[in-house]
């Protein structure tokens, strides 16, 4: 048995569990479900309107995940400054994203193929989607355009699965440095990743800098950065503590600034939307959030929300081919079932979680003999 005074280390370097990010993912991916729908059902809805703006924001929640992603798996990999095992790490995150990614890559493609045959007939059609769909099972889907078509909203893996090759070298660098240098790094990500996005999209075909991986990087890495700052080092691991009128002054700002976006939407380049411009936006966030005592972060913490945002992952997969399927049965349209349709993916999502990743992760796991310093929570923030 473990000294006593090794086991109380060890529970004081174990990540804490912020519950109040993890229900935030219900929200963002409950934002692209919106983002990819909601224009079919109602059709008076335009884009210049106040309304069309934000859902038009949809895409930008992907970029709060990966900057989610950075600031969860910095946390829970780095934040003890015990060796990070890079196998077991690979080993956790293939466990948690491939088994619902496989299935949905599954359960959508037929809808591609039958698009394929009605345009270049059977042969072609299937030649074409043998390609897509083997692109997709490597995750290379967010590379070359073509390779899309299979439940579109994957393509955001393929970015994530390069943050994954790029966390045990990159990131560990990263959490070297000290505060001053934290800062500049942080500032040069951001503009300099801006400032990239600027001069790559004139010479793209339309929306390809919007997925193109690279382009994302910075958002990733600054996630990672808001981590280091955010725990002080000096508090044995612990969360630096924020006065409650601070942080609500903080996301107050964030709101305010968000609202701003969503007015000048229209103005604002698309490709730096799409790729981490909003990151000091969702980084105060974050940085709110992740206080388990502030009351933004308990209002968020109750556990049917919790749940919600567990399932997320599964949201965020499968609404495309259930509504895949609403239209195949020609029910899209009826904007009375709408409702219906959102309650469906919410409740899949929710069996998804429970039945599918759940079980499949703890599987691959075993067999895989990795022993993961994620928790379940952790490991649905980190996506």
């Amino acid at each position: 048995m473990a000294p006593a005074h090794t086991m109380s280390r060890h529970v004081s370097l174990r990540a804490p569990k912020i519950h109040a990010l993890t229900s935030l993912r219900f929200f963002a991916a409950l934002l692209v479900v919106l983002y990819h729908t909601i224009w079919f059902e109602f059709t008076s809805l335009t884009h210049s309107s106040l309304l069309g703006r934000f859902f038009d924001l949809g895409l930008t929640a992907v970029s709060f995940f990966y900057l989610l992603s950075g600031y969860i798996l910095a946390v829970v990999y780095l934040r003890s400054n015990q060796s990070l095992h890079t196998s077991a790490f690979y080993a956790a995150r293939f466990a948690r994203v491939y088994p619902l990614f496989f299935l949905t890559l599954i359960l959508d493609t037929p809808n591609l193929l039958m698009q394929r045959i009605a345009q270049y007939g059977w042969s072609s059609a299937l030649l074409k989607t043998s390609i897509t769909f083997a692109g997709n099972l490597v995750m290379l889907q967010a590379w070359p355009l073509r390779l899309r078509g299979i439940d579109n909203p994957n393509w955001s893996l393929s970015v994530e699965t390069l943050f994954y090759l790029m966390f045990p070298f990159v990131a560990v660098w990263l959490w070297k440095l000290e505060k001053s240098r934290i800062w500049i790094c942080a500032a040069c990500l951001w503009i300099g990743g801006q400032l990239l996005v600027l001069l790559v999209t004139p010479y793209t075909v339309a929306d390809y800098a919007k997925f193109f991986p690279p382009l994302h990087v910075s958002t990733f890495l600054l996630g990672i950065l808001l981590a280091k700052l955010r725990f002080d080092k000096g508090q044995s691991g612990g969360i630096k503590q924020v006065p409650k009128r601070r942080s609500l002054l903080l996301l107050s700002l964030a709101l305010i600034a968000f609202g701003f976006v969503v007015y000048w939407e229209l103005v604002i380049p698309q490709g730096n939307l799409s790729d981490g411009l909003l990151a000091p936006i969702f980084a105060c966030v974050i940085w709110v959030f992740s206080d388990n005592e502030s009351l933004p972060a308990k209002l968020l913490s109750a556990k049917w929300m919790v749940l919600l945002g567990e399932a997320s992952f599964g949201l965020y997969l499968i609404h495309l081919p259930v509504y895949h399927l609403f239209e195949r049965l020609h029910l899209s349209y009826v904007t009375a079932l709408y409702p219906i349709y959102l309650a469906i993916c919410i409740g899949l999502s929710i069996l998804s979680f429970y039945f599918i990743e759940t079980p499949s992760r703890k599987w691959i796991l075993r067999h895989l003999h990795a022993r993961t310093k994620e928790t379940m929570e952790a490991a649905s923030d980190a996506q």
